[in-house]
This record gives structure tokens, sequence and C-alpha cells, in this order.
């Protein structure tokens, strides 16, 4: 049996000037914070308007859900999950489960190159001690790429190629993504029950958590 598709839609089919998503401001993206210590510019961030959730260590993964954004300390963080890669080994099994979020890691430390594959998951790497107007760059851009649908694609793609999802199953699924946001559909049905037939569950559920980000309710109008 064929699975017809005709002329599937393509990511890049998003640069379209058809597409008019609305702009989000700082305070529209939620962002964790975790670090062991207390981070010098928190409230001067959130006086800039950053939304920001401060953690001193993450107990679950799943209490990240909520946030866009996932900024976290290399060092000294992670202790729940007794690693010695600590903070990177947090982002490593924060990036499994949920692929689709922006990580930036820091640190005020060098790290071992060993670190260096668990960090390969995540978007920057900051050093810790830069200043205030640095800290509101990097955040405007973690902002600009959690919000980018394209660059949100991106990643669940890399994500699903990794779990040897093929081609033409992808390619069924870009088509169904790109069609809902160029008809502003309503993105809580994605992926349907079609796109993903045969695919196992866990990967269904990173699909659904992916557009049940808030993200996607406030880029449509």
């Amino acid at each position: 049996m064929f699975y017809h598709i005709g002329q599937p839609k393509n990511i890049l089919d998003l640069n379209l000037p058809q597409l008019k998503l609305q702009s989000v401001e700082r305070k529209d993206v939620k962002m964790a914070l975790v670090d062991d210590e207390p981070f010098e510019y928190l409230e001067d961030l959130k006086f800039h308007g950053f939304n920001i959730a401060y953690f001193p260590d993450v107990e679950a993964i799943e209490s990240l859900l909520a946030y866009e954004v996932v900024l976290c300390d290399i060092k000294g963080v992670g202790k729940k999950f007794k690693s010695k890669y600590e903070g990177a080994h947090v982002m490593r099994e924060l990036n499994l489960k949920y692929p689709f979020k922006t990580i930036f890691a820091f640190t005020g430390y060098s790290y071992d190159p060993t670190f260096n594959s668990y960090l390969s998951v995540v978007d920057n790497v900051l050093k810790k001690d830069i200043d205030q107007d640095e800290w509101i760059e990097a955040l405007d851009l973690a902002i600009k790429l959690s919000t980018d649908p394209i660059k949100r694609w991106y990643k669940i793609r890399d994500f699903l190629l990794s779990r040897d999802v093929t081609l033409f199953n992808l390619t069924k699924l870009e088509n169904e993504y790109v069609r809902i946001l160029l008809n502003k559909e309503d993105i809580s049905n994605f992926p349907s029950n079609r796109a993903t037939k045969g695919m196992p569950q866990d990967l269904r559920s990173v699909l659904q958590s992916f557009t049940a980000s808030l993200i996607f309710k406030l880029l449509i109008p």
C-alpha cells in the first residue's frame, strides 16, 4: 500500500511571506536557570523583562518540561543523577526526553574533554563570568532559537533520524507540520495518527510534547 501525499510541504516553505507569526516578548518565554550557587545577574535579567525561574538543582527532568529555555551550570548540579558529568549529564538527559528545548550550558571552570560528547546536545556554552550585557545578548539569542519554528523542527528531525525514523515518515511529518503552520490550524492536531502510524509510543510522546508547548500558541495568531 502506498501513501500518497502529493507535493509535500518542505520546512523551508515556512520562510514564505504568507506565514505571519506573532512577535514574542522576553516575558513570554519561560526560562529555567539551574545553578548550585547564587546567580549574580538573576535579578538584573528579570528587571530586563526575562521570565526566569531559578533552581539550585534538578530533582527530575520532568520538572523542566514547562520551560522553553534551560540554562544549566555544568558543575555542581545534578546530584540526584549521581553522574560524574554533573550538569552535562542533566542536559543530555533533558535533550533525550525533550529534544526540542533550547539548552544553554555555562560554567565558571574548565572541564575535562570527556564532557564534550555530553555537551554536543546543547545550543551554546557560555562562560559564567561574562558581564550583564553579554548575558542579555545570550538570552535574547536563546529566545530567538526557541521561537523559530524552523529551528525547532530541525531539532525534532535530528532526534527522529537518530531513532531510525525513515525519511519517508519524516517527509510525512514535515509536510503535516508545515501545512498546519501555514494554514494557522490547531497545532495540537500534530502529529496525526496517520503520520505516526507504526511509530513507537515514546517517539509519539516526544512529538506531542513538542507541539503542546505554549510557544506555538503565542506564535500562531
